[in-house]
């Protein structure tokens, strides 16, 4: 029997993907938003797997102005969802920029799940992609079942339908691999096939900062070369003047909320202790023409004011943006951090140069990359949490990016206890970033709290 391409779209639909999905052009539907990103899902692309896993494709597509610091306007990535066990890990990734151009792909990656963190942007894609049908949707293929029926029975000679095998529904922009993985998999489990054991994805623990989906946020996943020469940190293009550059940082010199800040005379009040929730992991540091930044394994973070946010990566800069009590410290480390909802939180520790090297900076410096705009990821391990002060007493203000955009609304605490470096190893950061700090900003009379 000759089966219409109606009938056939349909019947892919209920096999693999959600009703009437299977054959609609690509629709990306928004998870999250804030003003950065949009983080999307296109729920057309998902099909069922095997064990309970689903393959997706996301995506985020940045604002203009964050686009134009990380060199591109969105990244597409086809994640592997385990709706049992509430991990996932990325199969591709796709970079393009504001016309849709592909500057670059990323495929094999490393597979090893990362488990989607509670109330992070990574466990609402999950949600997205492994809730179980409702009732409603239940009917629907019901119907189409029914509809399907209906139109198999028009030809009196027809044969009845037979089920496609799940990898001949696999959409064409899933990797080959995929589909190969698949199709074993179905073939495998067909009767009279020899039985295969399985061993789970479990048993190997979540090593890798490149399972996200950049991890669900503006984490650059890999800088694209050296940054475009649109500001500096001196010269014609240096603080005093990224507010006239483009007319979207006009925040720069107009905003009330600038940081950094001199957070001296705040409000003495008896502060809850910031709870860090680091570890140790593998990372990737990479020189952006601007900084050193060092990305980190999903799933760490920081609970302020009763909110968790997620570290995303963690840089330094010299001399230490803040000021407190005094002249500024040799160089400071900025932890970022975003909440579900897209809100940053940023925690600030100085460090000043001494006698004793500090074991963590040490290993960064020892795998610096070679390069400007790239970036290395060796075969250690780091434990951020080695760069916080062992006392808890801070500094809790409203204030803003300290780059262009400038944006505000970013809550910042600003450790009081300094720690130490060598002076060898502030000599390394110098040769790379002779000064790469912003100039303090008014306080325009913004409330500070400062912990006993």
């Amino acid at each position: 029997m000759t089966v219409r391409p109606p009938i056939l779209c349909a019947l892919l639909a209920i096999l693999l993907l959600p009703a009437g999905a299977a054959c609609a052009e690509p629709a990306w539907d928004v998870v999250v938003r804030d003003r950065e990103r949009i983080v999307e899902i296109d729920r057309s692309s998902v099909i069922q797997s095997d064990g309970g896993e689903k393959v997706a494709w996301g995506r985020i597509v940045l604002s203009p102005e964050r686009a134009a610091i990380e060199g591109f306007a969105s990244v597409k990535a086809l994640n592997r969802y385990d709706c049992y066990n509430r991990s996932f890990f990325t199969l591709k990734r796709v970079y393009m920029d504001d016309r849709h151009v592909v500057l670059r792909e990323e495929s094999g990656l490393d597979e090893r799940p990362v488990l989607a963190a509670r109330n992070s942007v990574d466990e609402r894609l999950w949600q997205e992609v492994c809730k179980p049908p409702s009732a409603s949707d239940l009917k629907k293929v019901a119907r189409a079942v029914t509809a399907i029926a209906e139109a198999a029975t028009v030809d009196a000679d027809a044969a009845p339908l037979v089920p496609l095998p799940r990898s001949a529904a696999a959409p064409v922009d899933v990797p080959t691999r995929e589909r190969v993985r698949i199709a074993r998999q179905a073939r495998d489990k067909a009767p009279g096939s020899a039985a295969k054991p399985t061993v789970s994805r479990n048993a190997a623990p979540a090593t890798t900062t490149q399972a996200a989906l950049a991890h669900a946020s503006v984490r650059p996943a890999i800088e694209t070369g050296l940054p475009r020469p649109d500001w500096s940190y001196e010269g014609e293009r240096g603080p005093d003047k990224w507010g006239s550059l483009r007319p979207e940082w006009a925040t720069c010199a107009q905003g009330k909320r600038q940081s950094p800040i001199d957070p001296r005379n705040g409000i003495v009040v008896d502060l809850e202790a910031p709870r860090f929730d680091y570890r140790e992991t593998s990372f990737r540091i990479a020189d952006t023409g601007r900084t050193l930044r060092v990305h980190v394994e999903p799933g760490m973070g920081v609970v302020l004011r009763g909110r968790r946010y997620e570290l995303e990566f963690f840089e330094f800069h010299r001399p230490a943006d803040e000021r407190i009590g005094g002249p500024a410290s040799d160089l400071v480390v900025h932890f970022h951090h975003r909440d579900a909802a897209g809100n940053i939180a940023i925690v600030a520790v100085s460090l000043e140069s001494g006698d004793r090297a500090h074991p963590l900076i040490q290993t960064l410096w020892n795998n610096l990359p070679l390069e400007r705009g790239s970036d290395y990821t060796p075969p250690v391990r780091i434990d951020p949490a080695s760069l916080l002060p062992a006392t808890a007493g801070h500094y809790l203000f409203m204030g803003s990016l300290d780059e262009p955009p400038c944006t505000e609304g970013v809550l910042w605490a600003v450790m009081k206890e300094p720690l130490q470096l060598s002076s060898d190893q502030l000599a390394i950061f110098t040769r790379l970033y002779a000064r790469n700090g912003r100039p303090i900003q008014p306080n325009n009379g913004r409330l500070v709290l400062e912990s006993r």
